[in-house]
Protein backbone atom coordinates (compact mmCIF):
# COMPACT_ATOMS: atom_id res chain seq x y z
CA UNK A 1 0.00 0.00 0.00
CA UNK A 2 1.03 3.54 -0.69
CA UNK A 3 -0.20 6.95 0.52
CA UNK A 4 -0.85 9.32 -2.41
CA UNK A 5 -2.56 12.60 -3.23
CA UNK A 6 -5.88 11.89 -4.98
CA UNK A 7 -5.58 15.03 -7.14
CA UNK A 8 -1.96 14.47 -8.21
CA UNK A 9 -2.84 10.90 -9.17
CA UNK A 10 -6.08 11.68 -11.02
CA UNK A 11 -8.32 9.91 -8.50
CA UNK A 12 -10.30 13.04 -7.61
CA UNK A 13 -11.26 15.78 -10.06
CA UNK A 14 -10.88 19.42 -9.03
CA UNK A 15 -14.35 20.92 -8.94
CA UNK A 16 -14.02 24.49 -7.72
CA UNK A 17 -15.46 27.76 -8.96
CA UNK A 18 -13.88 31.19 -8.74
CA UNK A 19 -15.45 33.30 -5.97
CA UNK A 20 -14.81 36.47 -8.01
CA UNK A 21 -16.18 35.61 -11.46
CA UNK A 22 -17.82 32.19 -11.05
CA UNK A 23 -15.76 30.42 -13.71
CA UNK A 24 -14.30 26.94 -13.11
CA UNK A 25 -10.88 27.01 -11.46
CA UNK A 26 -7.96 24.91 -12.71
CA UNK A 27 -5.42 22.92 -10.72
CA UNK A 28 -1.96 24.46 -10.97
CA UNK A 29 -0.38 21.50 -9.17
CA UNK A 30 1.21 21.18 -5.75
CA UNK A 31 2.37 24.47 -4.23
CA UNK A 32 5.79 22.96 -3.56
CA UNK A 33 6.41 22.83 -7.32
CA UNK A 34 6.57 26.65 -7.26
CA UNK A 35 8.94 27.04 -4.31
CA UNK A 36 12.32 26.02 -5.67
CA UNK A 37 14.21 25.10 -8.77
CA UNK A 38 14.53 21.43 -7.76
CA UNK A 39 11.28 20.97 -5.81
CA UNK A 40 9.36 19.29 -8.68
CA UNK A 41 12.05 16.60 -8.70
CA UNK A 42 12.14 15.98 -4.94
CA UNK A 43 10.53 12.95 -3.37
CA UNK A 44 6.93 13.84 -2.49
CA UNK A 45 7.35 12.50 1.04
CA UNK A 46 9.96 15.19 1.77
CA UNK A 47 7.46 18.03 1.49
CA UNK A 48 3.92 16.72 2.03
CA UNK A 49 2.69 17.75 5.44
CA UNK A 50 0.56 15.76 7.85
CA UNK A 51 -1.31 13.69 5.27
CA UNK A 52 -2.36 16.68 3.11
CA UNK A 53 -1.20 17.82 -0.31
CA UNK A 54 -1.56 21.59 -0.90
CA UNK A 55 -2.45 22.62 -4.47
CA UNK A 56 -2.66 25.99 -6.19
CA UNK A 57 -6.05 26.54 -7.83
CA UNK A 58 -6.33 29.40 -10.29
CA UNK A 59 -8.95 31.06 -12.47
CA UNK A 60 -7.85 31.37 -16.10
CA UNK A 61 -10.30 34.25 -16.66
CA UNK A 62 -9.71 36.72 -13.82
CA UNK A 63 -6.40 35.27 -12.51
CA UNK A 64 -7.65 34.77 -8.94
CA UNK A 65 -5.75 32.02 -7.11
CA UNK A 66 -6.07 30.15 -3.84
CA UNK A 67 -4.46 27.21 -2.05
CA UNK A 68 -6.51 24.10 -1.36
CA UNK A 69 -5.64 20.97 0.63
CA UNK A 70 -6.53 17.38 -0.23
CA UNK A 71 -6.18 14.60 2.29
CA UNK A 72 -3.85 11.83 1.23
CA UNK A 73 -5.41 8.41 0.56
CA UNK A 74 -4.15 4.85 0.75
CA UNK A 75 -4.10 2.93 -2.54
Amino acid sequence: MEIVCPVCNGLTPVEAFCPQCGEPMLDGGPVEDYLGSYSPYMEKSTWQEQNYCIHLLYCPDCHYDVRAAWEMVIV
